[in-house]
């Protein structure tokens, strides 16, 4: 392996996901998580892979998400089950590695570089985790595989749900530099207009 191997796991569809766990009969039908499901004017916390099919984007208000998709079925956060969800996660990525990063409820960085010799074997324990995930605690994940924190995040983007992704330092440039500049971890539509403006688009160009 490269100097370093750094998985990103992020368990997708997070608080959606957890809903589920006791509303199979909802697993097939578009729907969401809302600060306030009983006003128009809340807003999107997360959806499942149904809603992200009509084009529900988390942060918009739910009569936005329901003039896209009339069928959207929504429910109330329950934050405890989320925080004991997450904990459960973070658990199962420790027992990988005593260097951890957790970013938000649903993500960590985890670092294996003592463990796996080579990316082969990273591979091997990056699958392993994802099983995990959904054996343990019936939530899918998407880990990335890389040489660093922010090639592993987005290698972790770039297949969902339930998927192990690779960037090697051989083909990084022709997997990431594609990717358009706002992929990047804290790139946001403010920077990424100002970008524009500079005539960037792309990680590459960046």
């Amino acid at each position: 392996m490269a100097d370093r191997g750094i998985f990103h796991c992020d368990l997708n569809c997070f608080f959606a996901s957890v809903e589920l766990l006791d509303k199979p009969a909802l697993r097939e039908v578009p729907v969401a998580v809302c600060g306030d499901p009983a006003s128009r004017h809340g807003i999107i916390l997360a959806k499942n892979e149904a809603a992200k099919h009509f084009q529900v984007k988390t942060a918009e208000t739910i009569w936005q998400a329901r003039r896209k998709c009339p069928g959207l079925v929504t429910v109330a956060p329950d934050f405890p089950q989320y925080l004991r969800f997450s904990r459960l996660g973070r658990e199962i990525c420790c027992a990988y590695s005593d260097r951890v990063e957790g970013f938000g409820l649903d993500e960590n960085w985890i670092d294996v570089t003592d463990r796996d010799a080579g990316f082969a074997g990273a591979l091997r324990t990056a699958e392993e985790i994802r099983l995990r995930m959904r054996e343990e605690l019936g939530i899918t994940a998407s880990v990335g595989v890389a040489q660093n924190k922010v090639f592993a995040k987005l290698a972790s983007d770039m297949k969902k749900p339930d998927a192990v992704t690779l960037i090697t330092p051989e083909t990084f440039k022709s997997r990431v530099w594609p990717l358009p500049a706002d992929a990047l971890l804290y790139v946001g539509r403010a920077t990424a207009e100002k970008l524009r403006r500079l005539g960037i688009a792309t990680i590459g160009e960046l």
